[in-house]
C-alpha cells in the first residue's frame, strides 16, 4: 500500500465504555458542566431550539451510547429535530458534512481533544451517532498502546 494512501479504521465501541469529557463548541468552549450530573458524569450543555416549541438547553448524557438526557426550558417529543447551539457564544453545532445515516436529519458536532469528534442525530428518539478519531495512524497507536480512549475523550 503505498504511504500516503488514506485508510478508513472502523471501531465497535460497547455502550457505556466512553465517557466524553471534554466536548467543546467550535470555538473552544467546553460544553461539559459541573451543574448537572448524569450517570455519575459531568453532563454536555448545549443550547437546543426546536422549530414552534422555542428554545432551551440540553444537558446530554456524556456516556457514549446512554440517552438519560435531561431537557430545561423545553419539551421536546418524539421525532423532533433540534439545531444545537454553544451555551456560551451561540456558535451552530451541525455538521454541515453529512447526514444521519439512520433517519436523514441533519448531524450535530461536538469537537474532542486532539482534533477528534463525536456526530450524533439531532432528531430526539433517533440513536445514530458515531466517533470521529482524526490523524488516525497517531491515534490508533496511542488507542492500542494506552488500551484506553481516555486521552482523546
Amino acid at each position: 500500500m503505498p504511504r500516503n494512501e488514506k485508510i478508513d479504521v472502523e471501531l465497535s465501541v460497547p455502550q457505556g465504555d466512553i465517557i466524553v469529557k471534554h466536548a467543546t463548541c467550535p470555538n473552544g468552549h467546553l460544553l461539559n458542566t459541573g451543574e448537572v450530573k448524569i450517570n455519575g458524569h459531568d453532563a454536555i450543555k448545549v443550547q437546543v431550539k426546536v422549530g414552534g416549541k422555542g428554545s432551551g438547553l440540553l444537558y446530554m448524557d456524556p456516556v457514549y451510547g446512554s440517552y438519560n438526557n435531561i431537557e430545561k426550558d423545553i419539551s421536546m417529543t418524539e421525532g423532533d429535530i433540534a439545531e444545537f447551539f454553544c451555551p456560551e457564544c451561540d456558535i451552530a453545532m451541525k455538521d454541515t458534512h453529512e447526514t444521519c445515516h439512520a433517519c436523514s436529519a441533519p448531524l450535530f458536532c461536538f469537537h474532542l481533544p486532539k482534533r477528534s469528534i463525536v456526530e450524533g442525530c439531532s432528531r430526539k428518539g433517533c440513536t445514530f451517532h458515531k466517533l470521529k478519531i482524526v490523524d488516525s495512524e497517531t491515534q490508533m497507536g496511542r488507542l492500542f498502546d494506552n488500551s484506553t480512549l481516555e486521552s482523546f475523550l
